[in-house]
């Protein structure tokens, strides 16, 4: 997805807000805004898919979201959304493994996140 066809599917005051519960790699704070929501999607999705990161549809909460997994399998972290009128209000990321084992073996967050940051480097 590019970053307008991103965009497009958020509501202008979005946030992501982000749990690692610091036992996993998270994003500093809340990031606001379509915009600047988008950007970030469009810049980081791509580097974890090169990174074999793939992720499967999967209901959160009643609501839409989607199950990230590493390489291997193993549960990485999940995204949920709430959504009205057709346009995403906020996204939440679960990377806090205590949060995660439910969902199968939980990966090892902080490996994956220097893989990314090795894939980002290869690509600038």
């Amino acid at each position: 997805m590019t970053w307008r066809g991103c965009r497009a599917q958020l509501s202008a005051d979005v946030q992501l807000v982000g749990d690692g519960g610091g036992k996993a790699p998270q994003l500093a704070r809340a990031v606001s805004g379509a915009e600047n929501v988008a950007r970030l999607l469009a810049t980081v999705y791509p580097l974890m898919a090169r990174a074999d990161i793939r992720f499967e549809p999967h209901e959160v909460n009643g609501q839409p979201g989607a199950l990230f997994r590493d390489r291997d399998g193993k549960v990485l972290h999940i995204l949920a959304l709430d959504v009205l009128d057709g346009q995403i209000q906020t996204i939440r990321s679960v990377i806090n493994p205590d949060k995660l084992g439910h969902l199968g073996t939980v990966a090892d967050a902080w490996a994956v996140d220097q893989e990314v940051k090795q894939v980002r480097k290869r690509t600038q």
